[in-house]
């Protein structure tokens, strides 16, 4: 007979042992394949995400509060042969017809046919109908509406600048449209589109482009440009480069205009204040070149006499304006017109004051004064009278009557005498006084420059010659102006995301192990039940290894089906995975539709990886066995008897495994003591693991010494018991290992479950002790916190009274929360006075920067770093999972204009409601971001009982401003969530591998009992009933079982000292007990099952075997 033939009838004859290692191999390599599947879905997923919202986009002007033409699009488009698409995107609130739903924060976006060229989409935006818009899926799903219903979109209004500038107003800042739906754009329509790398869908709404240009007064204009099919451009450097040859002055809201009266060309901002850096530029740029800086002061007084509300221009020497101020005019002296000199009494040599205002943060008005000496009186003629020296503040350059005054400050029109009227309809912005340039700089220039204008002396062709100069010098990116490769960050965004292949592995490895186990203890009992079949092919002459072959072949055929049959099976395995991930537990892809898709290689991989396994389990299984004598096989007793000696020469290495373990771990309790941060969690963990390594060799050495120990007789079933437990001690030891490492799994992993309703109000909390946190759609430009503020916004009301309010700036960024699959590249950036939030100890640090500064806490937004970095705070999951950093690491950003930003990350806070962003000092936002005016993001202090009153108050009195209130608690609830449901998978895929756990106990239990049925039956014969005998097997196997937990669950305390310091009234004592408790009995009636089995039938028909 050859090999062949044998091993064919023998996986025949045995088909009830191979079927049984064909399933355990299937159960190993389908969640093995499986869980790699998910990976590979949720890559696929993203893959498709980020195709959805980019189409064909590699490059990108992100949007700011800063607009240039659209037709630069047309200019770099004829410049580099590939397609551009302008667009506008401001921020906006839409509800249905009746008002009943509402969805806040929807990105409006006007576009053309361009976008959607870009998009290689249908075209659903009609440009010549004006009262339609499209809507996102995600936007109509929140609705519920379909195309033909009508809804309201209100719109933000931008203004010619920014809210925040010194005169801007702060009325008309939104505008709502009656308009009907066109369409519902899914994906092939473009509607995902997003430059951020979220996987979760925008609320998007799209309007033509000219329609939305006039609607918020930026005709002609946009704030994003999108670039694709660039062939010979690789990097934004180059496009960047290209860009510098094709803008224009007015991309950055600079005009050129020839001044008839004055004989000068100036340059002007239609945002009024000309950034520094232009400006700078600009009086290089050509001789004779002088700064202006005109501002609207409050009143000039001499003694009693006051003249309200007038201009006054800081001047270079050398200007038209600047000629008649006297040469070397010191920074305390003035120069007054006659008409003001007339009006105070003034003469040379008296001194006078400016009062005016300067806007601070949340358009808090701090009124300053300055002390001048008159060194000079012009007449009011010639170059004295020149209102093109007013800037064009809105609300006061656009009015004919003075008493119609909109300007950005309280303006007390009593105060307006007749006389100030006929100054204005005769001299409109005229300037009364002038101070050097250099002065009025000082007390006037702001974050969004200290000019409002540059001249210079008029020539034929002056026009052109500057502005060819100005846009060759001046890097565009200083107005704002700037590409980024939004296509290449969202490719290392989903490369550098959560791998929930290697993910699910690790929370399916129990379940793998205990498959894998299975398939040994499978395969072993089978090689047994055959040792008379090895031992007489043995002793017939054939040799050993070709015994081994005939049993690894007829294995790894069996492992080989098994494969096959698994890698079909973890298929389905995904499949159910996928399904659990969009309903029970898709909190841990925050709700994300995940996609199937397996790749070949995939399949190939965990195919060969669970034919390893099995290969693996079952080499060693005949490695063992074949090597005893064909005598002992063929008599069917394989144990081996040791002498003291030689079991305690056996045990050593455990028992020293044991000690080392243990006072390792005891050193790292004396010196550790506690603590909470995370790496003092996994610290901790690490801790519990060595400890359990510890337990199980002190095991193996118990073992081992029982089985060589005194050969006095046993006199109780439970010394019998205890003396049987290590009579096969590896088989003793496997189901102590696995009951072991099971139990401390699931208690390790399940102490570590989070409860966002512990202790909510206490600012240690991840709540901060704030009762809501808040974002609105349209930036909030006042104090909340201030009577004034409330007033202005609508909010005066009592039910506001003991309320407070941290307001914070944003710039948008990639969410780097736990509900982003993708690794975030550049997160969201939160702006905050950092004494708001340390005054109240809000949150808790797990690990700041060790630098030897002075600074903690909230103070580390203050710490001195190197030019272009500034210091960050972030909570733990948002900057070591969600970015991949740790304390001390830098991001790098674009500021506003173009330069890099370094963000370095100084300290950590526990999980917390500001998850998904990092923090920075409003000082710093404000420099780095000037145009970003206001506040959109709030945390809000409210007594508890009046909770429900202030949330009614808030959105309200805010709902034009699209303001959405999220109780803290809810808002870490879902962050928790996505943890949570990571040990709710963890825990249900632990449970089926302890299931396949207490299966193979039974198994072990049942081959033991097999084994002895001979010594069973002797036992029976001499008059033991059995009862007994079952409490005999039950005794032996049960204290395996008490071993296995109670090693998991010591080891699993240690593990979990942290939490249990930190947060106990977290932790789920019950559940655990519960748990630890089911697993001991599911373990014990395995146990009886296979003690009843062994002990069922003839029992004395085995001694005439023995």
């Amino acid at each position: 007979m050859s090999l062949r033939q044998l091993v064919a009838r023998s996986l025949r004859f045995y088909w009830r042992t191979n079927a049984a290692v064909l399933l355990a191999v299937v159960v190993a390599t389908g969640t093995l394949t499986g869980a790699m599947a998910v990976g590979d879905s949720v890559r696929y997923t993203l893959r498709r995400t980020q195709e959805a919202r980019l189409g064909r986009t590699e490059f990108a002007i992100v949007p700011q509060d800063r607009y240039f033409r659209a037709a630069l699009a047309d200019d770099l488009a004829k410049e580099l042969k590939g397609l551009f698409a302008p667009a506008l995107q401001v921020s906006g609130i839409i509800t249905n017809d009746d008002g009943s739903r509402r969805v806040n924060r929807v990105e409006v976006l006007g576009v053309d046919d361009r976008f959607y060229e870009i998009g290689h989409a249908t075209i659903p935006v009609d440009a010549n109908q004006t009262d339609t818009l499209v809507i996102g899926e995600a936007v109509a799903e929140k609705l519920g509406v379909s195309v033909g219903d009508e809804v309201v979109l209100r719109i933000e209004k931008p203004g010619l600048m920014p809210r925040d500038v010194p005169l801007a107003s702060d009325a008309d800042r939104t505008a709502a449209f009656r308009l009907r739906v066109q369409a519902i754009a899914g994906d092939a329509a473009f509607g995902r589109f997003d430059l951020r790398a979220n996987q979760t869908a925008p609320s998007n709404v799209f309007v033509p482009l000219a329609w939305l240009g006039e609607r918020i007064e930026q005709p002609g204009r946009a704030n994003v440009l999108l670039a694709a099919e660039l062939d010979k451009i690789v990097t934004a450097e180059q496009l960047n480069a290209s860009l510098q040859r094709c803008w224009k002055l007015a991309d950055a809201d600079l005009e050129l205009r020839r001044l008839e009266a004055t004989q000068t060309l100036e340059l002007r901002s239609r945002r009024i204040f000309i950034e520094n850096g232009i400006g700078v530029e600009a009086l290089k740029i050509a001789d004779g070149a002088a700064g202006v800086l005109t501002y609207f002061v409050n009143a000039i007084r001499l003694g009693e006499k006051a003249t309200p509300y007038s201009m006054v221009t800081a001047v270079g020497l050398g200007s038209d304006a600047g000629a008649f101020l006297p040469p070397g005019m010191g920074t305390d002296e003035i120069v007054i017109n006659q008409w003001l000199a007339d009006d105070l009494g003034a003469t040379v040599g008296d001194s006078v004051e400016l009062v005016y205002y300067l806007v601070g943060p949340m358009r808090q008005l701090y009124e300053r004064m300055g002390t001048f000496k008159v060194v000079a009186i012009v007449p009011l003629e010639g170059a004295a009278v020149d209102p093109n020296l007013m800037p064009d503040f809105p609300g006061l350059a656009d009015v004919d009557n003075c008493r119609d005054w909109e300007a950005g400050i309280p303006i007390d029109l009593d105060k307006i005498r007749p006389k100030d009227e006929a100054y204005w309809d005769a001299y409109r912005g005229t300037p009364k006084a002038f101070i050097p340039l250099g002065t009025g700089q000082a007390l006037w220039g702001n974050r969004y420059g200290n000019l409002t204008a540059v001249r210079y002396p008029w020539h034929a062709g002056l026009d052109n010659q500057i502005g060819a100069d100005l846009t060759a010098k001046i890097d565009p990116a200083t107005a704002g102006l700037f590409f980024q490769p939004v296509q290449l960050r969202g490719l290392q965004a989903r490369r550098d995301g959560t791998d929930f292949g290697q993910l699910f592995l690790g929370l399916s490895m129990f379940l793998i192990a205990s498959a894998v186990i299975l398939t040994g203890l499978l395969f072993v009992f089978g090689v047994e039940s055959r040792c008379e079949q090895v031992g007489l092919l043995l002793a017939v002459g054939l040799p050993a290894a070709r015994v081994k072959r005939l049993l690894v072949a007829e294995g790894g055929l069996v492992a080989l089906a098994g494969a096959v049959v698994g890698v079909g099976a973890g298929l389905l395995y995904t499949r159910l995975l996928l399904y659990g991930l969009s309903t029970s537990w898709s909190g841990a892809v925050a709700g994300t539709d995940i996609h199937f898709h397996a790749e070949p290689a995939t399949l190939l991989l965990g195919g060969m990886g669970g034919l390893l396994a099995a290969l693996l389990a079952i080499w060693f299984t005949i490695r063992r066995h074949v090597s005893h004598s064909p005598r002992q096989l063929m008599s069917g007793n394989l144990e081996v008897s040791q002498s003291r000696s030689a079991s305690w020469s056996r045990g050593r290495w455990g028992l020293a495994l044991a000690v080392a373990s243990f006072v390792t771990v005891a050193i790292f309790l004396a010196v550790m003591g506690g603590g909470n941060s995370q790496a003092v969690a996994g610290l901790f963990f690490g801790a519990g693991a060595l400890l359990l390594l510890g337990g199980l060799g002190l095991s193996q050495a118990l073992l081992r010494i029982v089985a060589g120990g005194s050969t006095r007789p046993m006199v109780s079933l439970g010394g019998l018991g205890f003396r049987n437990m290590a009579r096969r001690s590896g088989r003793s030891l496997a189901i102590v290992g696995l009951l072991a490492c099971g139990v401390f799994m699931v208690v390790a992993v399940g102490a570590n479950r989070h409860d966002p309703m512990a202790q909510p109000q206490s600012r240690g909390s991840g709540t901060g002790g704030f009762a809501f946190y808040g974002e609105t759609s349209v930036p909030i430009l006042h104090d909340l916190n201030t009577k004034e503020g409330r007033d202005a916004l609508g909010l005066g009301r009592d039910d506001l009274e003991g309320v407070e309010v941290v307001q914070l700036r944003v710039h948008e960024g990639d969410d780097a929360s736990c509900l982003n699959l993708n690794r975030a590249q550049q997160p969201r950036l939160l702006g905050v006075r950092s004494q708001e939030l340390s005054r109240r100890e809000a949150f808790k640090f797990s690990q700041i920067i060790d630098a030897g500064q002075q600074e903690e806490g909230w103070d580390l937004l203050r710490m001195d770093l190197e030019a272009g970095s500034v210091p960050a705070l972030g909570d733990y999951p948002t900057v070591f999972w969600g970015l991949g950093k740790n304390i001390g690491d830098e991001l790098e950003y674009s500021d506003e204009r173009g330069r890099v930003l370094r963000v370095r990350i100084v300290g950590m806070l526990e999980s917390s409601v500001l998850q998904g962003s990092l923090v920075i000092a409003e000082n710093e936002f404000m420099a780095r971001f000037p145009s970003e005016s206001g506040y959109r993001a709030f945390l809000i202090d409210a007594p508890s009982e009046k909770v429900a009153a202030v949330e009614q108050t808030l959105t309200s009195g805010l709902r034009d401003f699209g303001l959405v209130l999220t109780p803290t608690v809810e808002r870490l609830a879902a962050f928790s969530a996505v943890e949570n449901t990571y040990l709710s998978i963890f825990t249900a895929l632990g449970g089926l591998g302890l299931l396949l756990g207490s299966v193979g106990l039974g198994l072990v239990v049942l081959r033991n009992m097999l084994e002895r049925r001979g010594e069973l039956a002797m036992l029976r014969a001499v008059g033991f009933d059995r009862k007994t005998l079952q409490r005999m097997i039950f005794y032996e196997h049960w204290g395996l079982v008490l071993s296995g937990l109670l090693c998991g669950v010591v080891a699993a305390l240690v593990a979990v000292v942290p939490a249990l310091q930190s947060s106990p009234g977290q932790i789920p004592f019950v559940w655990l007990a519960l748990t630890v408790a089911g697993i001991g009995v599911l373990s014990g009636l395995w146990v009886w099952i296979a003690g009843t089995a062994a002990l069922h039938g003839a029992l004395l028909d085995a001694l005439r075997t023995e």
